[in-house]
């Protein structure tokens, strides 16, 4: 049953480059569009407020429609989409555009994340099974920004959004022809999916992967200027280096999915611990080029990657449902927003000194720790003949 997982995998590898494409493009649509960098630089903004927010609106519409189907469905809505962006020459209708696009590809992780878990061999696989599917977006992230700058450097900005739109209908194309049709939901069900929210526990769950992921996007966002005007490295050596760390983030993702079905746990306050202390490295040393570069390489063994960890504590309290997925998802996607933009203020408050993104990047990995320690203290005192790993 791998091979539906890989198609899923190839489905989120191009909705997260699509997330990423504009961050490659900034000069180049800013000057097709006569607007600022900075204006352009919001659309990156925009499309995550879709994903958070028009994703879960999306699966609730969907809720009782196969899976299969609502997939395809969303992914050609979204191929399509894409597409029309070079069609249009008004910034605020490509802003549209991009809001539409990234609810759509909020409600794509969501449902990936559930087939995914559905088509797991067996309850104690779902993990293993999630991570396969990450991979999409751990590649996404190490392809998505590079690709983008190169074809808008080649040819134009609008042929990636050609690209991506067209690559988008062929991808949907392949999942009809090879994803298996899941039974949709029923309405019980859905209603149970529904009524998962009003546990705490699924909350603060939520809440341990918003500090996590704040915590490694607090200081990956200002790796850049870091790796270059703090530690040194010249432009080309700091893409090998972001390359270096991609690839990390795909090596650790597997890792982590292979044994977070058993010792999610273990493997989250592990994370926190080693994500911590190579952020205090990076905001001591970074001046260093030799910590600066395990430091960075050490975020993207131990940082999004703990992503497969995360989805199996929530499927463990809320189940697989698509509703509690995709809200992870918007949950996640808020991680990235909150933890920039409070690394940006951190960065501002002191001085434009990009130490101060890693303290607080340091900060929310600790408190993603106390905040599991107190749920895993809570869960042995009202269970204590079980130990949790």
């Amino acid at each position: 049953m791998k091979r539906p997982l890989y198609w899923l995998m190839l489905t989120l590898l191009v909705v997260a480059m699509s997330e990423l494409q504009t961050m490659g493009m900034l000069p180049a649509m800013a000057r097709g569009l006569s607007v600022s960098t900075t204006t352009i630089g919001t659309l990156i903004s925009i499309y995550a407020f879709g994903m958070a927010i028009g994703g879960p609106l999306i699966i609730m519409a969907l809720r009782l429609v196969p899976p299969k189907g609502a997939l395809l469905g969303v992914v050609t809505a979204y191929a399509v989409l894409e597409a029309s962006v070079p069609l249009v020459h008004d910034y605020w209708w490509i802003a549209a555009l991009r809001l539409l696009t990234g609810s759509l590809g909020g409600a794509v992780f969501g449902l990936t994340l559930t087939m995914a878990a559905r088509l797991a061999p067996s309850p104690n696989r779902i993990a293993s099974s999630i991570s396969i599917v990450l991979n999409g977006l751990m590649l996404g992230a190490v392809l998505g920004l590079p690709i983008s700058h190169a074809i808008a450097t080649t040819w134009n900005w609008q042929t990636s959004f050609l690209a991506l739109g067209g690559a988008g209908l062929i991808i949907a194309l392949l999942d009809l022809r090879t994803l298996p049709a899941l039974p949709a939901v029923s309405a019980q069900t859905s209603a149970g999916d529904l009524r998962q929210f009003r546990s705490p526990r699924l909350w603060s769950r939520y809440l341990v992967s918003l500090l996590t992921i704040g915590a490694t996007y607090g200081a990956f966002s200002y790796f850049t200027p870091l790796l270059e005007h703090d530690a040194g490295f010249s432009p080309n050596t700091t893409t090998l280096i972001l390359f270096g760390y991609g690839l990390c983030t795909v090596l650790g993702n597997n890792v982590v999915g292979r044994y977070a079905d058993r010792h999610a746990v273990t493997l989250l306050r592990i994370g926190h611990l080693a994500l911590a202390g190579s952020l205090v490295v990076l905001a001591l040393f970074a001046r260093l080029p030799w910590a600066a570069l395990p430091g960075v390489l050490v975020v993207g063994l131990v940082g999004v990657t703990m992503n497969p960890a995360l989805v199996a504590r929530v499927v463990e309290v809320a189940g697989a449902g698509g509703l509690v997925n995709t809200v992870h998802t918007s949950v996640i996607t808020l991680g990235v927003v909150a933890g920039s933009a409070i690394g940006g203020v951190a960065i501002g408050a002191a001085g434009d000194t990009t130490a101060a993104a890693m303290w607080t990047g340091a900060i929310l990995a600790i408190l993603a720790t106390c905040v599991l320690s107190a749920q895993t203290l809570n869960y042995e005192r009202v269970h204590p003949q079980t130990v949790q790993d």
